[in-house]
């Protein structure tokens, strides 16, 4: 055997196989929720955003996708339960979908609430500088997810990514907010907050029913077929 023989077999050995990856990405993804909760929920009540508060507590709720992710690919490879794998990825793909149109609308609802207690936010620049790392952690941890994802085949991962995104989406909003109420005092949290949780819901919905979405959840579905006919089960 020569030696690039042997180095492609250690590599092999070596490479993460495709339930590690994915089980390594749901501790990825509690950790970095769990974390981005922690800053939220202190910078929410000190500046008293209800937006910032709001996604501190949607950070926690997504540390229970990440517990979907890595119980639902530990039960699918297990040996009695393999030949279920697809329809296990697809009940933990609906439950993360069911945990994201739940999420929007309760934003939707706490919106509405702040819109008629008419609550004035404090933004600060450290209040600033906490969204912009957290939109970046987003960002990187989005990335991360559907790039697994669709490296392993996984729409559970896609579907996480697609979670993630949303949140960096309410932080942007919540941002963008924050800028205009600093410049010109004038307060669009809530209305801004009420529109992407639509959105929110919307792309909620689209991994529950397909074809809601021709483009967006079409394009996940193909891709992970397609994928899936050329997948060689692990030894």
């Amino acid at each position: 055997m020569s030696q690039t023989e042997e180095e492609i077999k250690a590599q092999k050995k070596t490479a993460p196989t495709r339930s590690q990856v994915i089980v390594r990405s749901g501790y990825l993804f509690i950790a970095v929720n769990f974390l981005l909760g922690i800053i939220n929920i202190i910078v929410g009540i000190l500046s008293g955003s209800l937006a910032i508060t709001s996604d501190a507590i949607h950070s926690f709720i997504d540390s229970i996708s990440g517990l979907i992710i890595i119980v639902s690919e530990k039960l699918a490879r297990h040996h009695r339960l393999s030949i279920h794998r697809e329809k296990i990825e697809r009940l933990a793909t609906i439950i993360i979908a069911l945990i994201i149109v739940i999420t929007g609308v309760h934003i939707i609802i706490e919106s509405i609430e702040a819109l008629q207690e008419a609550e004035t936010p404090s933004y600060t620049a450290p209040t600033i500088i906490v969204l912009v790392i957290s939109i970046s952690l987003k960002y990187l941890l989005a990335w991360w997810l559907k790039s697994a994802g669709r490296k392993e085949k996984s729409t559970v991962l896609v579907a996480s990514g697609a979670e993630t995104m949303n949140d960096l989406w309410i932080s942007v909003a919540v941002l963008v907010s924050a800028i205009i109420f600093l410049i010109w005092q004038v307060n669009l949290e809530s209305y801004i907050s009420i529109l992407i949780s639509i959105v929110i819901i919307k792309v909620g919905l689209e991994f529950i029913f397909p074809s809601i979405s021709h483009h967006h959840h079409h394009h996940l579905e193909t891709s992970h077929d397609h994928q899936l006919g050329h997948h060689h089960p692990e030894k």
